[in-house]
């Protein structure tokens, strides 16, 4: 089959390499859809030590049921399933708590040493797939992930209903934190990010909001929750000076291992600092229902679905000019 290896920093090659086969207990699909993470362009630059290379990249994938390993009972050839990306022990005693996401034997696809979905086929557990609606496509149904990502951060971030809500970054996490907020009623959502282009379908999707951090910095501020989606200094300062006396800001961006931060700012106004990372099985589900019921409509952040082939250009655009890109879907 081919397969779209990693091979070290700023290298992607199309490799031809060994079709899997399903071991007990597990399926083989056949991907139908496989998102590119802004995780996988920074592995892609060497940035994060998150991609051991060679390897195959890519965790927010869908596809069908193509064979079955002995043991399964729950799918047939034919399923099209979007699956939970990471692998957990069930054993721990945050497995026992459902927090799957903080499980130290955790294997996530496509991280590290564990391959992933930019290839035709892939192996995972039939535990960890969840059905797809037939009017849900395969694109669609690669974005639970990363919609998993911003549910379980809004999640984190308790009671929003009636309070003034504040997204850092328009990114995809970003984007898909403002659809959840939504669902929970907030008084207000406010959108900052550089980019217009982001600002402007920040507002198509919902926000009451948009600012510009660096020309209209002072309507940054009496916020009950940020949320920062970016995982930098200057975004992450942002996010901690919006907020008003006691306020609560849930990090989901994890781009700089370390940043700066006003300590006595943090002190003096009781401001709490929530972090947030990955998804659990709960989270998961949930986001699965609402796009299958089409509660929530994930299409208008897919900027471009492109062939196997055309893989390695969109990383290279992704980590040099993403310009207006927000989810680039590849369909192997």
């Amino acid at each position: 089959m081919k397969a779209l290896r990693y091979l070290g920093p700023n290298e992607l090659e199309i490799q031809e390499i060994m079709r899997p086969e399903p071991g007990v207990g597990e399926v083989l699909l056949r991907v139908g859809a496989c998102g590119i993470c802004g995780s996988d362009v920074h592995g892609y630059l060497g940035l994060t030590g998150r991609r051991t290379p060679p390897m195959t990249m890519g965790h927010e994938f869908s596809g069908t049921v193509e064979a079955v390993g002995e043991g399964v009972t729950r799918w047939k050839p034919g399923d099209r399933v979007a699956p939970y990306p990471v692998e957990f022990c069930g054993n721990c005693e945050f497995c026992a708590e459902g927090k799957t996401n903080l499980c130290a034997e955790k294997r996530q696809y496509g991280v590290l040493t564990v391959d992933g979905a930019f290839a035709e086929y892939i192996c995972v557990r039939e535990d960890l797939c969840f059905a797809i609606a037939d009017g849900v496509t395969f694109a669609e149904a690669s974005m639970m992930e990363p919609l998993a990502v911003a549910r379980h951060a809004v999640r984190t971030a308790g009671e929003l209903k009636g309070k003034r809500v504040l997204i850092v970054g328009a990114g995809t996490i970003g984007l898909l934190a403002l659809l959840c907020c939504r669902i929970a009623e907030p008084k207000e959502i406010l959108v900052s990010d550089l980019s217009e282009e982001r600002r402007a379908l920040a507002l198509r999707l919902g926000a009451d909001a948009v600012v510009d951090p660096v020309s209209e910095a002072d309507k940054l501020k009496d916020v009950d929750v940020a949320f920062e989606a970016v995982g930098a200094g200057a975004s992450v300062r942002s996010a901690m000076a919006a907020l008003r006396i006691g306020g609560t800001a849930v990090w989901i961006g994890n781009n700089k291992p370390m940043i700066e931060l006003n300590m006595q700012q943090i002190v003096t106004r009781e401001l709490k600092i929530l972090g947030s990372f990955l998804y659990d099985m709960e989270d998961f589900r949930t986001v699965v229902d609402l796009i299958n019921k089409g509660t929530l409509r994930v299409s208008g952040l897919i900027s471009r679905e492109i062939p196997l082939q055309a893989a390695p250009d969109a990383f290279r655009q992704l980590a040099e000019d993403p310009g207006g890109l927000i989810k680039v879907v590849v369909n192997p």
